[in-house]
């Protein structure tokens, strides 16, 4: 059983009726459920269930009691781990005409809880619908059920007034349930109040990480990357992040927000501390900080050893481009043709261009008509100009 399925179930065996008063329900089935349900206690399901199934066929010519017994059926499958049969019962009941309206709410509850369980959330949302409309006074906790449904039903709005009488009327209304209501105020574009509902989250639990990551993705959906940078290093200061995709994210942000060298410092501080994984994707990254930081010579040292760890050709292709800026034109060349023995380029003639053009700077005048005779086969009808264009200069 899934987690949330688990804690679907643990809700809802909180909500499931006990054996109704007697004067309610034949007498002969209110002693049956009795022994049931005394059987339940024990934890002997299964011969539980073989008496409710028993009892389902004889209360078959009586609606109510019938019904009553397909709740209990559907009860203890859940204990048993059956939610299929479970469903199956409360179908049966929820089938009968003229029920009373206590049983209703009890069947509706179940049965929605059930449908949350099994992410079937349109048919949960209609189910609790007619619970809501009978129910004169729901619990916080069901009527943030009845929120999720609504939510994960794709009807936003409608879940909005829902959640805020949950939290409204809950004495200590759950973090999963200001989490669900940010979600829905952004969505809805109510950026402000989005914000003041995880800074009150951070408030209630500021030692969660997760508040902090919340924040931070909340100011980077806005572009507000300053802003987000600042709740991050505020979380990392605390101690309170420290994997490797946070750290990776801290190192990008400070490039995003022109500080790329502070960020190219904390990543290498990180690799050498083996706080994060020396592979090829993150030495990249620092060398693109490097690069974006004009320190070129860190940038090559970097870019290099990505070059050599990585799978495919672009690194060295990046690498390649470093050469040819600064004029390194043998390094240039060595690199570009390293980009193209190893693959996975997007475009290998344009590199081969790149690296005829290397070498017939550097005067390798042999090794560039074999470059550029490759580039000058391309569909491109640019990138052939410009090959045949050094070829003629060559000739």
């Amino acid at each position: 059983m899934s987690g949330v399925r688990y804690l679907f179930f643990i809700v809802l065996l909180l909500w499931s009726a006990t054996v109704p008063a007697q004067e309610s329900v034949s007498r002969q089935t209110f002693l049956a459920l009795q022994k049931i349900e005394a059987l339940v206690e024990e934890e002997q399901f299964d011969e539980a269930l073989e008496q409710l199934e028993a009892l389902a066929a004889k209360t078959a010519g009586n609606s109510y009691d019938n019904a009553l017994v397909h709740q209990y059926l559907a009860h203890t499958s859940v204990q048993l781990d059956n939610p299929a049969r479970a469903r199956t019962a409360l179908e049966t009941a929820l089938a009968v005409e003229n029920l009373p309206d206590d049983l209703l709410l009890n069947l509706y509850i179940f049965y929605g809880t059930i449908l949350l369980g099994d992410e079937e959330y349109e048919l949960g949302r209609e189910v609790l619908a007619k619970w809501y409309a009978l129910e004169t006074g729901p619990t916080p906790t069901q009527i943030f059920s009845f929120a999720y449904a609504t939510y994960m039903s794709g009807d936003v709005p409608g879940s909005r007034p829902l959640l805020e009488r949950a939290i409204g009327d809950s004495s200590a209304p759950k973090q999963s349930w200001y989490q669900l209501y940010y979600r829905v105020l952004f969505d809805m574009r109510d950026y402000e109040l989005a914000e003041d509902v995880l800074k009150g989250m951070i408030g209630r639990e500021p030692g969660d990480e997760n508040n902090w990551r919340m924040l931070a993705s909340h100011y980077l959906q806005l572009e507000e990357s300053r802003d987000g940078l600042a709740a991050m290093m505020i979380a990392y200061n605390n101690e309170l992040i420290e994997s490797e995709a946070d750290l990776k994210q801290l190192a990008s942000l400070w490039g995003y927000i022109d500080a790329p060298e502070k960020g190219a410092r904390l990543l290498d501080q990180w690799i050498k501390d083996e706080r994060i994984e020396s592979n090829a994707d993150m030495l990249k990254q620092l060398g693109n900080l490097w690069l974006m930081s004009r320190e070129r010579a860190n940038a090559i040292v970097v870019l290099t050893q990505a070059a050599e760890l990585a799978s495919d050709g672009q690194t060295y292709e990046l690498l390649g481009g470093v050469f040819f800026e600064e004029e390194e034109w043998d390094r240039a060349y060595a690199a570009y043709m390293e980009a193209i023995e190893s693959g996975g380029l997007e475009d290998p003639l344009r590199v081969s261009l790149l690296a005829g053009i290397s070498a017939f700077n550097g005067g390798n005048n042999e090794d560039a008509k074999e470059a550029l005779g490759a580039a000058a086969a391309s569909d491109s009808e640019e990138l052939r100009e410009q090959a045949e264009s050094v070829l003629r200069q060559l000739d």
